[in-house]
């Protein structure tokens, strides 16, 4: 089996494994609002609190994600697939915030309105991990709003039904 071909199929067989979908949101040195997609995102600890995601070192936001010292993952809703594009697409793009409604949140950090959950994080460890760079964050507040989530599965988008 080639190479490519591997990765292909390791890739298909990670996606038989449903996962919501997040946008992650922080600030670069310069304080400009950066966030990207991520369907890494998982609960690690209730005490303390404690939080994970994962940032792809080829990401064009690697840099900013990897040093930022705090960080907020909202979990999206089905309604909100056009987020998840949006910022998957535009994650390098300084100007995407032009384009969704957001406001600032705990230490200035970008927040999307209208989220099923959204955990204001501060970096607690960063840890290797393969071709990305796993955060771990300690989670000072959060909110909760239960709705249907944006699920992933199978490379595609997905309803729950």
């Amino acid at each position: 089996m080639t190479q490519k071909r591997q990765y292909r199929s390791l890739r298909d067989a990670f996606g038989q494994f449903a996962t919501g979908v997040t946008v992650v949101t922080a600030l670069d040195n310069k304080k400009t609002p950066i966030g990207l997609t991520a369907n890494s995102f998982a609960s690690v600890s209730l005490e303390p609190a404690l939080v994970s995601w994962c940032v792809d070192k080829s990401s064009t936001r690697f840099e900013e994600f990897s040093k930022a010292d705090y960080f907020s993952i909202s979990v999206l809703t089905e309604k909100q697939e056009h987020l998840s594009n949006l910022f998957a697409s535009r994650s390098w793009d300084d100007t995407v915030f032009e384009d969704v409604p957001w406001y600032e949140g705990h230490h200035g950090v970008p927040q999307l309105p209208d989220c099923m959950a959204r955990f204001h994080c501060k970096t607690e460890h960063v840890y290797e991990g393969g071709d990305h760079l796993i955060i771990v964050g300690a989670v000072e507040d959060y909110d909760c709003d239960p709705q249907t989530p944006l699920l992933f599965f199978h490379g595609q988008y997905k309803q729950v039904k």
